[in-house]
């Protein structure tokens, strides 16, 4: 927690040095990172047997990108592409049966590689709100479930995975941007074995607020 305020308050520092000047809009590649937390929301598993539910615990996630800013006019649009990898883990919480909750232990990790379209108005301002959506795929792992300390399921499978985004770009300089931003991220759903040998599918639902800097060059 301290080292997140720090980090906060630098990065607040930054941007009221950064308010006198009025910076020009970058157009050209830029990399970029970002931190922030997700919530994967309850999830419906479903096997031969039947459905039962996931509840998970909030956690950090974190991701790179890489990307183009398209100049003010572009005829394809104003706005940016990028290529996104993000790193999501949440801890399993409960497992709810018909016969009640139980107590659950382990991991559900999503390693996504994306393609971003964000549509970014370009005018002389400082503040640009976005918006846009990307495709990909994503790596969800089921990492040492367990409930009542007994083990459930381990393994992972690749999916289909989407993002929608919004946001706030706030130009530092004319290279430097600073970015406040939510997306919902989803997946078609992923295949586990269990122990007993059932395979069971899951839901994958994730909301996320972010934050992040990004660096034109």
């Amino acid at each position: 927690m301290k080292r997140t305020s720090l980090i906060l308050t630098a990065l607040c520092l930054t941007l009221l040095i950064c308010s006198q000047a009025m910076a020009q809009q970058h157009s050209g590649p830029y990399i970029g990172a970002f931190i922030g937390g997700n919530a994967l929301m309850s999830a419906k598993g479903s096997d031969d047997v039947g459905d039962f539910g996931l509840e998970f615990n909030p956690a950090p996630l974190g991701s790179v990108v890489l990307g183009w800013d398209f100049e003010k006019g572009n005829p394809v649009g104003e706005g940016r592409v990028e290529l996104e990898f993000s790193h999501r883990s949440n801890p399993l919480d409960q497992v709810k049966f018909t016969k009640g909750s139980f107590a659950a232990g382990g991991n559900v990790t999503a390693d996504s590689l994306l393609l971003n379209f964000f549509g970014v108005p370009r005018d002389t301002g400082r503040w640009a709100p976005y918006i846009g959506v990307g495709i990909g795929a994503a790596r969800i792992e089921a990492a040492d479930l367990k409930v009542t300390g007994q083990p459930m399921s381990s393994g992972s499978a690749v999916v289909f995975a989407y993002q929608m985004g919004a946001g706030v770009d706030i130009a530092l300089t004319e290279r430097l941007s600073l970015d406040f931003g939510y997306r919902f991220f989803s997946s078609a759903r992923p295949k586990f074995t269990e122990v007993n040998g059932h395979v069971f599918a899951m839901d994958y639902l994730n909301h996320s607020a972010v934050l992040g800097l990004r660096v034109g060059f």
